[in-house]
């Protein structure tokens, strides 16, 4: 089975490079700017979790599940203040080298729809995921 939502982006950076941004798990701010008023990072490493709060209001607690060998980011979300119309929540982003000195970078995820339908929820979470990748590029 393949995921609810997937966007691919190459990204001029080194994979490792990539990779440590998303790996400063409490550091999404630097990625999202203005979109996240805070960020509070509870422990390190697998398990940590990260509060987030959005400047539009609401919020999120993602737990980060897995880093792997600069190539393997996943997270959950185990909180969902925000009105995210998604249950059981799972995020996957993996590199890869494009030969050229920078990163394929693929971020996907599944979910259940719970108020809205799916493909609101797919349009929204491709925006996001996209916003992502450029803030990754643009913080460099």
């Amino acid at each position: 089975m393949g995921y609810n939502v997937s966007v691919s982006k190459n990204l001029s950076l080194p994979r490792a490079k990539v990779f440590a941004a998303l790996a400063d798990f409490g550091g999404v701010q630097k990625i999202l700017g203005d979109a996240v008023s805070s960020c509070e990072l509870v422990g390190s490493g697998i398990g940590s979790v990260r509060k987030i709060k959005l400047a539009a209001g609401g919020g999120v607690d993602e737990r980060l599940e897995v880093l792997h060998d600069n190539t393997v980011f996943a997270y959950s979300i185990i909180k969902n203040d925000n009105g995210l119309p998604v249950d059981n929540y799972f995020a996957v982003v993996t590199l890869a080298d494009d030969g050229k000195g920078g990163t394929n970078a693929t971020w996907s995820s599944n979910w259940t729809p719970n108020g809205a339908p799916e493909a609101d929820i797919k349009t929204a979470l491709e925006g996001l995921y996209t916003a992502l990748l450029d803030g990754i590029a643009k913080a460099g």
